[in-house]
């Protein structure tokens, strides 16, 4: 809903990590937003799938996290994320870094 409210329209959900990396190895993004918590793969999995395994290992990925530990929130910077947003966030955060991520 706030991606929708701040301008994105073309949105593709995954329900979990594991749905992700199927979705990735079809389709081609400019982005991707995930959480550190989720079921199947977490963020640090999905992420390190990502750049170790995908053929978009370069693309931006935002992690959207409640996380508060720092040896996990280090392992994901690590892992390659491109930038982390803690929950919760206003829309204007999410918005400006997401047009930093993609300028």
């Amino acid at each position: 809903k706030i991606l929708n409210d701040i301008g994105i329209e073309q949105i593709t959900q995954a329900k979990s990590g594991q749905q992700a990396i199927g979705l990735i190895d079809t389709q081609s993004f400019d982005l991707i937003v995930t959480d550190f918590n989720m079921p199947e793969m977490d963020g640090l999995q999905l992420t390190s799938s990502i750049r170790a395994d995908s053929s978009q290992k370069t693309i931006p990925i935002l992690m959207i996290t409640s996380e508060q530990n720092e040896s996990r929130l280090a392992a994901v910077k690590k892992a390659g994320v491109s930038a982390i947003l803690d929950k919760p966030f206003e829309p204007e955060s999410i918005r400006k870094l997401i047009s930093q991520l993609l300028n």
